[in-house]
Order: structure tokens, then C-alpha cells, then sequence
């Protein structure tokens, strides 16, 4: 995978810390962790219509998905939202998480490079 077909930009990681390989490999692996609850948590979130759930994990995941360079996830946490407040049909509920778990898994599999 090229680094243009990359979802996570790691430069401002890189900047906060310094270049320091230990570092970034540690802030990987603690992303890795939020990243996968994340991805459980939307869809069973999503697909329960629990609002207050769902703002919840996405308040959780906004800060690091914006140090990444993910805007992808924020964008499409928030036409979930209002996916739930349209009170939008399972069909629309269920696209969202397919979206959702296809750039999570995306990120996941670039995290975990890093990680290594």
C-alpha cells in the first residue's frame, strides 16, 4: 500500500512526538486499542439508535481520529448522527457501519504497522 493510499497521516503524530520511534510505536498501540472499541461500539451503537452511546464513543474516538488526519470517521460519525435523529430505516443504519468497520479495519491494518 502506497502512502497516498494511506487513511492516517502521521505527520502531526510524528511532530508531537518528536520523531521518537518508541513513542509513536506506544501512541500506536494505545490508538489500536480505541480504534477496535471504536468499530464495535458504532455499529452496535448505530444499529440500537442509543444516542447517548453513540455520542459517547464518538467524543472518545474525535481527538485521536483529528491528530490522525481522519476526518473520514469524524464526517462519517456525524451523518450517523443524524442517521438516528432522521430515525433513518436499517438499510441507512447498516451502509453507515459497513463504511464505518471497512475505514476502521483500514486504519487498524496501518496502526498496526506502525506498531510493529
Amino acid at each position: 500500500m502506497s502512502s497516498k493510499d494511506k487513511l492516517v497521516d502521521f505527520t502531526t503524530l510524528n511532530e508531537m512526538l518528536y520523531g521518537e520511534t518508541a513513542y509513536i510505536k506506544e501512541f500506536a498501540e494505545a490508538a489500536l486499542t480505541s480504534f477496535e472499541e471504536f468499530r464495535e461500539n458504532y455499529s452496535s451503537y448505530l444499529l440500537d439508535k442509543d444516542e447517548v452511546n453513540f455520542r459517547k464513543a464518538g467524543h472518545k474516538i474525535k481527538p485521536v481520529a483529528q491528530m490522525l488526519g481522519l476526518g473520514l470517521i469524524i464526517d462519517e460519525y456525524e451523518k450517523a448522527k443524524s442517521l438516528i435523529w432522521d430515525d433513518k430505516n436499517e438499510d441507512e443504519l447498516k451502509a453507515s457501519c459497513d463504511k464505518m468497520n471497512s475505514i476502521c479495519n483500514q486504519v487498524l491494518d496501518e496502526l498496526k504497522e506502525l506498531a510493529e
